[in-house]
Protein backbone atom coordinates (compact mmCIF):
# COMPACT_ATOMS: atom_id res chain seq x y z
CA UNK A 1 0.00 0.00 0.00
CA UNK A 2 1.19 3.27 -0.95
CA UNK A 3 1.00 5.74 2.40
CA UNK A 4 1.44 9.54 1.44
CA UNK A 5 2.02 11.99 4.42
CA UNK A 6 0.72 15.35 4.37
CA UNK A 7 0.21 18.16 6.33
CA UNK A 8 3.50 18.08 8.63
CA UNK A 9 6.93 19.47 8.95
CA UNK A 10 9.77 17.86 7.89
CA UNK A 11 13.38 18.35 9.13
CA UNK A 12 16.06 18.46 6.09
CA UNK A 13 18.91 20.81 5.54
CA UNK A 14 19.58 21.87 9.08
CA UNK A 15 15.61 22.75 9.61
CA UNK A 16 11.66 22.13 9.61
CA UNK A 17 9.49 22.38 6.43
CA UNK A 18 6.36 21.96 5.04
CA UNK A 19 6.88 18.60 2.62
CA UNK A 20 4.90 15.61 1.92
CA UNK A 21 5.65 11.67 2.01
CA UNK A 22 5.76 8.89 0.24
CA UNK A 23 6.00 5.62 1.58
CA UNK A 24 5.70 2.40 -0.63
CA UNK A 25 6.53 -1.13 1.08
CA UNK A 26 7.57 0.73 3.97
CA UNK A 27 10.41 2.49 2.69
CA UNK A 28 10.10 6.76 1.70
CA UNK A 29 9.95 6.90 -2.15
CA UNK A 30 9.53 10.64 -2.24
CA UNK A 31 9.86 14.08 -0.35
CA UNK A 32 8.56 16.76 -2.22
CA UNK A 33 5.95 20.12 -1.39
CA UNK A 34 3.22 18.64 -2.88
CA UNK A 35 3.10 14.71 -4.41
CA UNK A 36 0.51 13.16 -6.55
CA UNK A 37 -2.30 11.38 -4.38
CA UNK A 38 -2.54 8.64 -7.67
CA UNK A 39 -5.01 6.55 -5.04
CA UNK A 40 -2.64 6.42 -2.32
CA UNK A 41 -3.91 6.60 1.59
CA UNK A 42 -3.36 9.87 2.73
CA UNK A 43 -2.35 10.58 6.54
CA UNK A 44 -2.84 14.03 7.62
CA UNK A 45 -0.28 15.03 10.56
CA UNK A 46 -1.65 17.86 11.59
CA UNK A 47 1.02 20.03 11.91
CA UNK A 48 3.47 17.56 13.45
CA UNK A 49 7.04 17.26 12.99
CA UNK A 50 8.96 14.46 11.32
CA UNK A 51 12.25 13.55 11.70
CA UNK A 52 15.06 10.84 10.56
CA UNK A 53 14.96 8.27 13.44
CA UNK A 54 16.93 8.86 16.19
CA UNK A 55 19.94 7.24 17.36
CA UNK A 56 21.18 6.48 20.78
CA UNK A 57 25.00 5.97 21.57
CA UNK A 58 24.74 4.66 25.36
CA UNK A 59 21.79 2.57 26.81
CA UNK A 60 22.07 -0.86 28.58
CA UNK A 61 20.10 -4.04 27.80
CA UNK A 62 21.66 -5.72 30.11
CA UNK A 63 20.97 -8.97 28.27
CA UNK A 64 22.83 -11.30 28.58
CA UNK A 65 23.52 -11.59 32.12
CA UNK A 66 21.23 -9.11 34.32
CA UNK A 67 17.38 -9.43 32.37
CA UNK A 68 15.99 -8.43 35.97
CA UNK A 69 17.29 -5.09 34.58
CA UNK A 70 16.17 -4.61 31.43
CA UNK A 71 16.14 -7.15 28.38
CA UNK A 72 17.21 -6.03 24.33
CA UNK A 73 13.00 -6.67 23.91
CA UNK A 74 11.90 -3.95 26.26
CA UNK A 75 14.47 -1.70 25.42
CA UNK A 76 14.44 -1.56 22.25
CA UNK A 77 10.45 -1.61 22.55
CA UNK A 78 11.15 1.39 24.59
CA UNK A 79 13.33 3.04 22.32
CA UNK A 80 10.84 2.56 19.26
CA UNK A 81 8.32 4.12 21.15
CA UNK A 82 10.31 7.17 21.28
CA UNK A 83 11.46 7.51 17.59
CA UNK A 84 14.82 5.90 17.54
CA UNK A 85 16.08 3.59 15.32
CA UNK A 86 19.28 3.11 16.60
CA UNK A 87 20.80 2.03 19.70
CA UNK A 88 24.32 1.15 20.75
CA UNK A 89 24.56 -0.85 23.70
CA UNK A 90 27.02 -0.75 26.74
CA UNK A 91 29.09 -4.17 27.33
CA UNK A 92 28.64 -4.43 31.32
CA UNK A 93 27.15 -7.14 30.53
CA UNK A 94 27.79 -11.22 31.87
CA UNK A 95 30.01 -12.82 29.99
CA UNK A 96 31.55 -9.33 28.79
CA UNK A 97 31.84 -8.82 25.31
CA UNK A 98 35.47 -9.33 25.43
CA UNK A 99 35.45 -11.81 22.45
CA UNK A 100 33.92 -12.71 19.68
CA UNK A 101 32.65 -15.68 21.54
CA UNK A 102 31.03 -13.84 24.55
CA UNK A 103 29.91 -11.22 22.02
CA UNK A 104 27.78 -13.90 19.91
CA UNK A 105 25.51 -14.55 23.41
CA UNK A 106 24.81 -10.84 23.15
CA UNK A 107 24.22 -10.58 19.28
CA UNK A 108 21.99 -13.93 18.76
CA UNK A 109 19.86 -12.39 21.42
CA UNK A 110 19.77 -9.02 19.64
CA UNK A 111 19.10 -10.88 16.42
CA UNK A 112 16.09 -12.61 17.83
CA UNK A 113 14.64 -9.91 19.93
CA UNK A 114 15.67 -6.02 19.12
CA UNK A 115 12.48 -4.10 17.99
CA UNK A 116 15.16 -1.31 16.23
CA UNK A 117 18.91 -1.80 15.22
CA UNK A 118 21.39 -2.15 17.97
CA UNK A 119 25.11 -1.90 17.50
CA UNK A 120 26.92 -3.21 20.72
CA UNK A 121 30.36 -2.09 21.98
CA UNK A 122 32.95 -4.18 22.96
CA UNK A 123 34.75 -4.00 25.98
CA UNK A 124 38.46 -2.65 26.09
CA UNK A 125 39.83 -5.13 28.69
CA UNK A 126 39.08 -8.89 29.52
CA UNK A 127 36.35 -9.10 31.84
CA UNK A 128 36.14 -4.88 32.27
CA UNK A 129 39.05 -5.59 35.05
CA UNK A 130 41.18 -3.52 33.51
CA UNK A 131 44.32 -6.40 33.69
CA UNK A 132 44.90 -7.01 30.15
CA UNK A 133 43.30 -5.75 26.93
CA UNK A 134 40.27 -7.29 25.17
CA UNK A 135 41.13 -8.80 21.75
CA UNK A 136 40.10 -5.51 20.01
CA UNK A 137 40.73 -6.71 16.11
CA UNK A 138 38.44 -9.55 16.62
CA UNK A 139 35.67 -7.49 17.65
CA UNK A 140 36.25 -5.21 15.46
CA UNK A 141 34.11 -6.29 12.71
CA UNK A 142 30.55 -6.39 14.88
CA UNK A 143 31.13 -3.10 17.11
CA UNK A 144 31.41 0.25 17.00
CA UNK A 145 33.83 1.23 19.48
CA UNK A 146 34.76 -0.03 23.10
CA UNK A 147 34.05 0.74 26.14
CA UNK A 148 34.88 -0.86 29.71
CA UNK A 149 31.81 0.94 30.95
CA UNK A 150 30.87 1.07 34.57
CA UNK A 151 34.61 1.02 34.94
CA UNK A 152 37.22 3.38 34.60
CA UNK A 153 40.20 1.88 32.70
CA UNK A 154 43.02 3.11 35.96
CA UNK A 155 45.83 2.25 33.62
CA UNK A 156 47.62 4.93 31.50
CA UNK A 157 49.35 2.30 30.01
CA UNK A 158 46.46 0.09 29.17
CA UNK A 159 44.43 3.13 27.55
CA UNK A 160 46.99 4.39 25.22
CA UNK A 161 47.57 1.01 23.55
CA UNK A 162 44.09 0.62 23.96
CA UNK A 163 43.62 4.41 21.86
CA UNK A 164 46.30 2.78 19.75
CA UNK A 165 44.59 -0.27 18.67
CA UNK A 166 41.02 1.94 18.39
CA UNK A 167 42.76 4.12 16.05
CA UNK A 168 43.94 1.64 13.69
CA UNK A 169 41.12 -0.19 13.33
CA UNK A 170 38.71 2.83 12.84
CA UNK A 171 36.57 2.65 16.15
CA UNK A 172 36.14 4.68 19.23
CA UNK A 173 36.85 4.40 22.74
CA UNK A 174 33.86 5.57 24.40
CA UNK A 175 36.14 5.90 27.93
CA UNK A 176 33.65 5.52 31.55
CA UNK A 177 36.32 8.36 33.01
CA UNK A 178 36.64 7.64 37.22
CA UNK A 179 39.79 6.91 39.12
CA UNK A 180 38.95 4.48 41.68
CA UNK A 181 41.80 6.40 44.14
CA UNK A 182 39.14 9.15 44.50
CA UNK A 183 36.16 7.55 45.58
CA UNK A 184 37.02 6.52 48.89
CA UNK A 185 33.82 5.35 49.78
CA UNK A 186 31.46 8.24 47.70
CA UNK A 187 28.03 7.55 46.47
CA UNK A 188 27.40 11.27 45.79
CA UNK A 189 28.90 14.41 43.85
CA UNK A 190 31.14 16.21 47.07
CA UNK A 191 29.02 19.37 47.08
CA UNK A 192 27.11 21.49 49.60
CA UNK A 193 24.01 18.84 49.57
CA UNK A 194 26.21 16.15 50.23
CA UNK A 195 27.59 17.72 53.00
CA UNK A 196 24.80 19.58 54.41
CA UNK A 197 22.90 16.21 54.86
CA UNK A 198 25.80 13.82 55.64
CA UNK A 199 26.24 12.17 52.48
CA UNK A 200 29.47 10.68 51.79
CA UNK A 201 30.88 12.48 48.90
CA UNK A 202 33.10 11.78 45.45
CA UNK A 203 35.18 14.81 44.54
CA UNK A 204 35.06 15.96 41.10
CA UNK A 205 38.68 15.19 40.12
CA UNK A 206 37.71 11.27 40.32
CA UNK A 207 35.97 12.21 36.75
CA UNK A 208 37.99 15.38 35.44
CA UNK A 209 41.54 13.90 36.40
CA UNK A 210 40.83 10.77 33.89
CA UNK A 211 39.31 13.21 31.56
CA UNK A 212 42.85 14.92 31.20
CA UNK A 213 44.78 11.98 31.66
CA UNK A 214 43.01 10.60 28.09
CA UNK A 215 42.88 14.03 26.46
CA UNK A 216 46.72 14.22 27.18
CA UNK A 217 46.43 10.67 25.37
CA UNK A 218 44.51 11.82 22.20
CA UNK A 219 47.46 14.44 21.93
CA UNK A 220 50.37 12.17 22.10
Amino acid sequence: MRLLLTGGSVFRDGGFHPLEIAVSEGRIVSVSPRLPRDGASVIELNHHFMVPGFVDVHVHLREPGFSYKETVFSGTAAAAAGGYTAVCAMPNLSPVPDSPEHLRAQLDIIEKNAKVRVYPYGAITMGERGEAMADLAALAPYVPGFSDDGRGVQSRDLMRRAMLGAKELGRIVAAHCEDNSLLQGGYIHDGPYARLHGHRGICSESEWGPIARDLELLYY
